[in-house]
């Protein structure tokens, strides 16, 4: 059954460098695993909450076991100090039925 990722993030506007590395070297790992974006946008309104994400992305992965498996592969593991530097707000949930 489809598994959707929905990522809420804003970068660190000091370390937009990084936070394009960590951008552009997640790009052929989703590439790789045959994943396009269903949805990105900036958010222009937060009507409820605390956070304030810059950003909303929806990845679509054929199950929850292959999206779990992404997050869980090496070479996204290797990027995840880079992303924690860059990132002021970085929020990966993977939805479930």
């Amino acid at each position: 059954m489809t598994a959707h990722v929905i990522v809420l993030s804003r970068p660190d506007p000091s370390k937009a460098e990084g936070a394009k590395k960590y951008a552009d070297s997640v790009q052929p790992l989703l590439k790789a695993a045959g994943v396009a974006p269903k949805l990105r946008a900036p958010v222009a309104e937060r009507l409820a909450g605390k956070n304030d994400p810059a950003t909303v992305l929806i990845l679509e992965f054929p199950d929850q076991a292959a999206a779990k498996g992404f997050f869980d592969q090496q070479a996204y593991q290797d990027l995840i100090p880079l992303r924690d530097d860059s990132f002021l707000q970085m929020e990966i949930h993977i939805l479930g039925a």
